[in-house]
């Protein structure tokens, strides 16, 4: 800037302050507008973020809009700080701009956030049913769901940068007694948006050891040859050999040192377990953490740690858990190389023993297999499986007539023809965690009949596997189960030899007592039915109507419900049903609705349902707000129920039920 201006006056050189002046009020008065477009622009940001967070996105739950609310009120006193102090000098604009852009896209995040987890919770569900994704994946997506409890957790905002991260809130009790909730100061606790939403958005394959070890093996496989050409006599001798071991040492190392995702998975995934000094399993678990202290404590803690340059979370083993996996992938290796010596026999036909054997090994197989897809297969596999295992040699000598993962979640029931030997294994504990998935192949032996765990687990084709939680697999054996409705279904009841299930139904009396739920409930023992929950239900409530003449006059009384009973039975709403002169009846054509779905594995019909009772306004009365399963889980358009055959074809149930099942 020039504020010298000259101009000739008499022949000397006289300075033109006229123009100085004007030149210092020109740039004066540019300096003033440069800094109003910048209190301006500032304000109006400060603005935008206001109106952001005044308009925070709310839903049904007052949980999550307790949690949303607490959250804009942080950040809406987080930036009136930043105005008081930029406006009062006390803090630089570098340091307000950096704040108020890391709280801008923190809060866009923060509201996003369920939104990205819910978009790839699908296909990661899918990867790790198919055994694609290592155990780290889910591991990670259930730490963030303990972030979206948000009776739990809180955001919180850095107020010396902005930063914008999620914490677990733990309770604390003061020293007068009273219980507050703080931020947890375990690292395992405390997430910043950025690194949920890479958590979110990161996958870690399981490492399949046998496909990329094979390379290596074919390969150092023709080193042995040309080793054993050169004067080797066997090929034990050959793997002593330097070149053989250099060789297979760096091919092993190739995975150990370029992808930490790699060793992580040969720990958690493959071996499972911490090995001793002889490599022996322990009966200690390998654990993932975001904690270096609890890292520190034992080899079985693998942190789990962000990368410098991506914010990707990844292992940083230590040397000793580097060298488990290290020597973990040499065992496998050698495993899988040939340990024949040069002189191979002539092949001989196997002997009629080890054809037997043989024929025994893939009986084995698929008994093992069927039954550790009863535990982590899909509602498919889980159907196939119980019929694959039903129809095995084992079972029919033992008259199983049942093989049911679906009547009650988390449980395996297994029917005989002898009630008394019927018996339910528990998948779950009682906080709703699976057993291993090992543990769950050797309760099994009743069924694969492979008393040797290790045998038996490594005949089921896995070593390892994730629940199903979705239960949909059920098999019954055609021609043993007593059917309700068969007139050849005869039983021994309160000392009554030769009757029908049925007829102990249809001479129950008319009015509901104690008598009537211990009849009920018998009636479903014998027929090997789920035990249902039985109780009664006072009446005595106003039925509403339309009022007539007689009403308002008052010469009338207020018509009154009726003592009921209520059924609750697996796929179904509780079934509540009057007493009265219908009740036998009524409670004939449910008994036999509820015993031929279950047999026959088939949705109950809230159409069947409902035309068991004498009229659609009784059912309605007694039964508000009544569904089944087959309300949850809709058929194909062009798929009939069951009622809807009965109908069409004019057939009996067992009928329509066979006909539904071949469509």
């Amino acid at each position: 800037m020039t504020y010298y201006k000259y101009v000739s006056r008499e022949g000397a050189d006289v300075v033109d302050w006229g123009a100085i002046t004007k030149s210092v009020s020109e740039s004066l008065g540019q300096v003033a507008k440069d800094r109003e477009a910048k209190r301006e622009a500032i304000d109006e940001a400060s603005r935008k973020t206001g109106e952001t967070l005044a308009n925070a996105p709310m839903g049904e739950s007052k949980t999550i809009n307790d949690f949303t609310i607490e959250y804009a009120n942080n950040a809406e006193k987080y930036r009136l700080m930043q105005d008081r102090l930029l406006r009062s000098g006390q803090m630089s604009l570098k340091d307000y701009n950096l704040g108020r852009a890391n709280l801008t896209s923190g809060t866009t995040e923060l509201f996003n956030l369920s939104k990205e987890y819910n978009a790839v919770y699908a296909d990661k569900m899918e990867r790790m049913n198919k055994t694609e994704s290592s155990l780290a994946e889910p591991w990670a997506m259930g730490n963030i769901e303990g972030y979206s409890n948000f009776s739990k957790s809180s955001a919180y905002i850095d107020p010396t940068n902005g930063r914008v991260a999620v914490g677990m809130k733990v309770k604390k009790t003061l020293p007068d007694g009273k219980e507050v909730f703080e931020l947890s100061d375990n690292p395992n606790d405390l997430k910043s948006v950025n690194e949920l939403r890479n958590i979110i958005d990161t996958k870690y394959d399981r490492f399949k050891i046998s496909q990329n070890l094979q390379p290596g093996v074919d390969e150092l496989s023709k080193t042995i040859k040309v080793l054993m050409e050169d004067g080797v006599k066997t090929r034990e001798d050959a793997r002593q050999n330097d070149d053989y071991l250099d060789s297979r040492n760096t091919f092993i190392n190739s995975f150990i040192k370029t992808n930490p995702d790699i060793p992580m998975s040969v720990l958690v995934d493959y071996l499972g377990v911490v090995p001793d000094e002889k490599g022996n399993p322990t009966d200690v678990s390998f654990e993932l953490t975001y904690d270096p202290k609890e890292a520190a404590t034992s080899d079985n803690f693998i942190l789990m740690e962000p990368n410098e340059n991506t914010g990707r979370y990844e292992a940083n083993l230590t040397k000793s858990q580097e060298e488990m996996a290290r020597k973990a992938l040499t065992a496998r290796f050698e495993a899988m190389v040939d340990r024949v010596d040069t002189a191979m026999p002539t092949p001989k036909p196997p002997s009629a023993y080890e054809q037997r054997t043989e024929t025994q090994r893939k009986i084995d197989t698929q008994n093992a297999s069927s039954w550790g897809q009863l535990y982590y297969g899909t509602p498919e596999q889980q159907k196939q499986a119980a019929d694959r295992l039903l129809a095995s040699p084992i079972s029919r000598k033992e008259d199983l007539i049942d093989i049911d993962v679906r009547t009650e979640p988390g449980k395996v029931i297994l029917r005989y023809k002898d009630s008394t030997k019927d018996r339910k294994i528990d998948i779950l504990d009682d906080a709703g965690n699976p057993m291993p998935y090992a543990d769950f192949v050797s309760l099994g032996n009743e069924l694969h009949g492979i008393d040797d765990y290790g045998r038996a687990l490594q005949l089921s084709g896995r070593e390892d596997a994730t629940y199903n939680i979705d239960r949909k697999g059920r098999a019954t054996r055609a021609g043993k189960a007593n059917l309700y409705s068969d007139p050849e279904t005869l039983v021994t009841f309160e000392g009554e030899k030769n009757v029908t299930p049925k007829s102990i139904i249809e001479k129950i009396p008319s009015e509901i007592d104690e008598d009537t739920i211990k009849t009920v409930s018998n009636v479903f023992s014998v027929l090997n039915l789920p035990k249902p929950t039985i109780t009664t239900k006072e009446g005595g409530q106003d039925i509403p109507k339309e009022p007539t003449m007689a009403d308002y006059s008052g010469l009338t009384f207020a018509e009154k419900t009726k003592p009921s009973i209520e059924i609750t039975f697996p796929g179904v709403s509780p079934i509540n049903i009057p007493e009265g002169d219908d009740f036998p009846d009524t409670l004939s054509k449910i008994m036999e609705v509820l015993d031929s779905s279950f047999k026959s594995n088939v949705d109950i019909s809230i159409d069947e349902i409902k035309a068991a009772f004498p009229t659609l306004e009784i059912f309605e009365l007694y039964n508000p707000g009544f569904a089944t399963t087959e309300e949850t889980t809709p058929e194909t358009p062009t798929k009939r129920s069951v009622n809807q055959i009965m109908k069409d074809e004019g057939v009996s149930r067992v009928e329509a039920v066979k006909i539904f099942k071949e469509q």
